[in-house]
């Protein structure tokens, strides 16, 4: 009696799919590897972000801004109010000119 291979072939189909959904779910995530400084690389977001209203795991995602100086941010922003323009994170502890030159070209400019 022959054994059919549908059911292999089909287990590996769907295995195939998987990995496929997998690696487009992972190539098609809004980052993008860019490079920072000299051959250095970072994950930064691909998108731009605003800061009155992003998170802290969008912020967290800029250059220079990690999980403690984003939840400041936010702590900031729901404290104070908006910042209405990039120049106006400066108010938050530990983000200085360096890291708004970073973030500059990631981060939504009011028009002007």
């Amino acid at each position: 009696m022959k054994q059919s291979r549908a059911p292999t072939q089909g287990l590996a189909l769907l295995s195939l799919c998987a990995l496929g959904t997998l690696i487009a779910s992972r190539i098609s995530q809004t980052q993008m590897r860019t490079p920072v400084q000299g051959n250095q690389y970072s994950t930064l977001p691909a998108w731009r972000i605003d800061l009155d209203r992003a998170g802290p795991d969008e912020l967290a995602a800029l250059p220079g801004i990690g999980p403690a100086l984003a939840a400041a941010i936010v702590k900031d922003r729901n404290m104070r109010g908006p910042f209405q323009t990039l120049a106006g994170l400066d108010r938050v502890r530990g983000v200085g000119p360096a890291i708004l030159s970073q973030i500059k070209p990631f981060v939504l400019q009011p028009p002007q």
